[in-house]
């Protein structure tokens, strides 16, 4: 009696596990982006030159003082505006249907234009110190003034402006959505009124930028969660 061999079946099958896409693996950057953004910005302000009033010339002699001060504080900035610029364009994503669509979208578009125009603002300030560290006061104070009173200058300020309002408009859409708790606007506007209202100090504004973090954080975990979500294609 003969037996035919046959091959033996596989005792395991492999099944590969579709994968998510492109715009779904984003999302826990994003987040991450959000988050570190936010750690950044906070040291930034922490770690700012302190000045001895609002003047041009005492701006740019706290900005002369102090190299390496000045140099880690305007890197931590200029670093975590931009993570933060580039995070906002993915808060959309959190909004399930119409309900506060328009709202986020439009913050985080105005969010992202401030931030990033941000970023590159806060570059000056190593040239701001290199003049007030080379030049005698008043030629330092006379060079700033000029730079800062162009036109082109004044529109590149202006739309810093968006980088305040911006989130505000996005974190108020996202209330709307339900995306995030209504308690969390009260940190950002509590922030923003209190830094508009005092005097710069490094470790004042230091604290006020971790409020003001509270609602952006509370986003980028959002963020994260929304990727482990996300069904696979």
């Amino acid at each position: 009696m003969t037996t035919q061999l046959m091959p033996p079946s596989p005792t395991t099958t492999a099944v590969e596990r579709p994968a998510r896409s492109a715009g779904a693996r984003l999302l826990p950057l994003a987040g991450g982006a959000m988050i570190a953004g936010s750690l950044l910005y906070v040291t930034g302000m922490a770690t700012s030159p302190p000045a001895d009033s609002m003047s041009d010339a005492d701006y740019i002699a706290s900005l002369a003082r102090d190299e390496g001060r000045t140099a880690l504080s305007a890197l931590l900035l200029h670093y975590g505006n931009m993570a933060l610029a580039l995070a906002w364009l993915a808060a959309p994503v959190l909004v399930r249907g119409r309900r506060g669509s328009t709202t986020t979208i439009v913050g985080a578009l105005l969010s992202a234009l401030g931030l990033v125009t941000v970023t590159g603002l806060v570059l000056y300030d190593f040239w701001t110190g290199a003049v007030g560290r080379a030049l005698e006061p008043a030629a330092a104070l006379a060079l700033f003034q000029d730079v800062a009173g162009s036109p082109a200058q004044g529109i590149v300020g202006t739309l810093t402006l968006l980088g305040l309002i911006g989130p505000l408009v996005g974190i108020s859409g996202l209330v709307r959505a339900g995306v995030l708790s209504r308690w969390l606007i009260v940190p950002a506007v509590v922030a923003l009124v209190a830094s508009m209202a005092t005097p710069f100090s490094p470790l004042l504004f230091g604290a006020y930028a971790v409020i003001g973090a509270v609602p952006v954080v509370a986003i980028g975990l959002r963020l994260i969660q929304r990727h482990r979500a996300e069904p696979t294609t």
